[in-house]
């Protein structure tokens, strides 16, 4: 029920009729019906029926006031970051401001005139603080501490550089028609010269204004800016990157000499990063967390309201582990904390730098989803005996620049196993990437264009020289020697990879990269990072045009053999799409609910990239809601077409059997980009 009144919401009128009625008739609603969807109450809090849906938000605060503070904090901080990019666009050169007195224009807007969304935040938060004020200074004491969780200058600019390699491969396949000849685009220009005037000290600027609430945490972070512009080999490999990154010398605007040149300095800061500690003591640095305990204040730990359930199964933190890890996951160079649960056990997460503000709320929508589709699959005969249920980890944004990560320490990538591979060999698992293009330009020096059967012999090359098929067999031999082990891991593997495979398709998310895959070893669960919807950024469509349905590759295919292809897999993703497909209306509503989120953020998006005019009250125009119900509903109409179609079967026959085909033939995998690693 509480799904299909946000989703009325769309149909609203400039009266604000339906908003004037929830906000009059939710008392009759539990607070806790409305904790799975927080995030969709804050998007309407942004929009024109903010002010009537305030009333229902505080009344979910005052009883969960955990569930509502770090999502309306990073909101309200997040609101204020746009803000001053406006002003400062606005106001231009009136005023210049210096890298030395940034960190006090994030906890002093001075002229900058706060939003009516920016307000609402902000009452809400103060309202918390008088009702729970022990609670909440110890949250923002937790978050204080979080500072000293924060990436050095070397894992920042790696991270960088990772990003930029990323950029310039995706631009190197569209343009691989003219390999030789192909340019650096404006954008990934201005992205690498912004990495060259602010290397080493960029992130540590900017993010300050996450930093609000503390002025200890602002101070650590000036103090620490300061020691990396003094360091000597901090300067000397600034004044090298700078020389390198030249663009004013001839052959600089080739796209594959810069990425020969990122891929030059990635081992360089890999080297440097492999030289660091790999731990330190929470003592040594904060103080807060290390004396923290349940006496102090009664926090749950991250995540514990993502999903509603009864009240005294909420597991509280009875302290913070003194040891916390530095670890390379998800691109990036995060910090493990481990928290003790007052059950006793112990919560293993990541602390995460995210630089982009829009994407990491793209990722937790798509989280969100899942994690709501999973009741319906525990409700269902045929996905409960095969134990199919999406595996979620919980993520909390603290602030719009830092995120609370549930970690499994067993678990590892797929592009791990591989690199793994490439160290034992000793070749660069680079090498498949630059033989593709290489081979591309060769054939293209003759005057002719790389034809179907030249791509496919480019990926029958690297299978037969560099990444063999039985690659993810032989890593999963060797790591689990036992037979009874070894048939546990790949069975689940195979019904969670369905699962995988499934929303990928159904729910039309961007492709499936190697790095973004997490295998679970000691369980054999398969989560995804860096799922997004798949939006065309000029439509506001689903993109659906890909020439692999979903990942299984060769060597994928290899460990599951045919057997686990044709019977586990594909009875998975029959048994899941035929649960969705139940006349029950549910999942519908649910798609609707939050596809409307989506497309109310891409609008916004749209509106900041076109420069579009403002409103009386200095934000973007609201999304006109016949635009946005026709492109839900489109959204969703899209989604249903393809999951009825995968629940259909008739005998043997099915559709999943045509897509499994299409996703394993090499015809489809050639065509793919090789930074996707269709022979992995």
């Amino acid at each position: 029920m509480v799904l299909k009144v946000l989703w009325l919401l769309s149909f609203d009128d400039d009266k604000n009729t339906l908003a004037d009625a929830v906000d009059k008739y939710c008392i009759g609603v539990p607070p806790i019906q409305w904790l799975a969807w927080i995030p969709q109450l804050l998007t309407c809090l942004v929009g024109s029926e903010g002010k009537l849906l305030l009333n229902l938000i505080s009344q979910v605060g005052r009883v969960y006031p955990q569930a509502v503070y770090f999502p309306i904090r990073t909101l309200y901080l997040t609101l204020k970051i746009e803000q001053r990019e406006r002003y400062k666009s606005d106001s231009g050169q009136q005023q210049p401001s210096s890298v030395g007195n940034q960190s006090h224009s994030a906890s002093d807007p001075g002229p900058i005139r706060a939003t009516a969304p920016m307000w609402r935040c902000s009452r809400i938060m103060h309202m918390q603080r008088e009702l729970h004020p022990t609670l909440l200074s110890s949250l923002e004491g937790i978050v204080d501490q979080m500072v000293w969780f924060r990436e050095n200058w070397h894992e920042e600019v790696l991270r960088q550089l990772q990003q930029g390699l990323a950029k310039c491969y995706s631009v190197a396949f569209e343009k691989s028609g003219a390999v030789s000849d192909a340019k650096i685009t404006p954008h990934t220009l201005n992205f690498v010269k912004k990495l060259v005037s602010t290397f080493g000290v960029g992130l540590e600027n900017v993010s300050n204004v996450s930093t609000m609430f503390s002025s200890a945490a602002s101070e650590s972070l000036a103090r620490r800016a300061q020691a990396t512009a003094q360091d000597p080999v901090f300067q000397k490999l600034k004044g090298q990157f700078t020389t390198d990154f030249d663009f004013s010398v001839p052959g600089s605007m080739k796209l594959h000499n810069l990425i020969s040149k990122l891929k030059k300095w990635i081992k360089i800061l890999e080297a440097k990063t492999k030289q660091l500690p790999k731990f330190f003591l929470i003592e040594e640095k904060c103080r807060f967390l290390s004396n923290f305990s349940a006496q102090t204040a009664e926090v749950e730990i991250p995540g514990e309201f993502l999903m509603p359930k009864p009240t005294h199964y909420y597991i509280k933190i009875a302290r913070f582990m003194p040891r916390v890890e530095i670890v390379q996951k998800h691109n990036t160079a995060a910090r493990r904390l481990y928290i003790r649960g007052h059950n006793g056990k112990i919560y293993p997460y990541l602390v995460m730098n995210d630089a982009c503000l829009t994407e990491s709320r793209r990722e937790e929508r798509v989280l969100q989803l899942l994690r709501l589709l999973n009741p319906c699959l525990e409700k269902r005969k045929e996905t409960t005996k095969r134990h199919l249920f999406f595996t979620v980890p919980r993520v909390v944004a603290v602030s719009p620049q830092m995120r609370l990560v549930e970690d499994n320490p067993s678990s590892l990538s797929l592009v791990e196993i591989y690199k793994q591979r490439c160290a034992k060999k000793g070749i660069e698992h680079d090498n498949p990437i630059s033989r593709y293009y290489d081979r591309l330009a060769t054939v293209q020096a003759r005057g002719t264009q790389a034809s179907h059967q030249v791509l496919r012999d480019i990926l029958k090359e690297v299978q037969s020289n560099m990444v063999p098929r039985s690659m993810l067999k032989e890593w999963a031999l060797h790591t689990f020697p036992n037979a009874t082990d070894y048939w546990t891991f790949r069975k689940m593997f195979t019904i969670q990879l369905a699962l995988i495979g499934f929303a990928e398709f159904v729910l039309h998310l961007n492709r499936l990269n190697p790095e973004m895959l997490q295998i679970a070893q000691d369980t054999g669960k398969l989560n995804v990072a860096y799922f997004r919807f798949d939006i065309n950024d000029a439509t506001g469509d689903l993109d659906a045009n890909r020439p692999v349905p979903f990942r299984l590759t060769p060597n994928i295919s290899e460990f599951l053999t045919t057997i686990g292809v044709s019977g586990p897999l594909t009875a998975s993703m029959i048994a899941v799409a035929r649960c969705f497909a139940q006349p029950n209306f549910k999942v519908d509503g649910i798609l609707k609910t939050v596809l409307r989120d989506e497309i109310i953020a891409w609008h916004k998006k749209t509106q900041e990239d076109t420069s579009s005019p403002l409103s009386a009250a200095g934000q973007p125009e609201n999304m006109d809601s016949q635009q946005l119900v026709s492109l839900v509903q489109k959204a969703v109409t899209a989604i249903m077409t393809r999951l009825h179609n995968l629940a259909q079967f008739e005998g043997g026959e099915s559709k999943v059997n045509t897509l499994v085909a299409a996703a394993n033939s090499l015809d489809n995998l050639c065509r793919m980009d090789p930074a996707w690693h269709p022979w992995l």
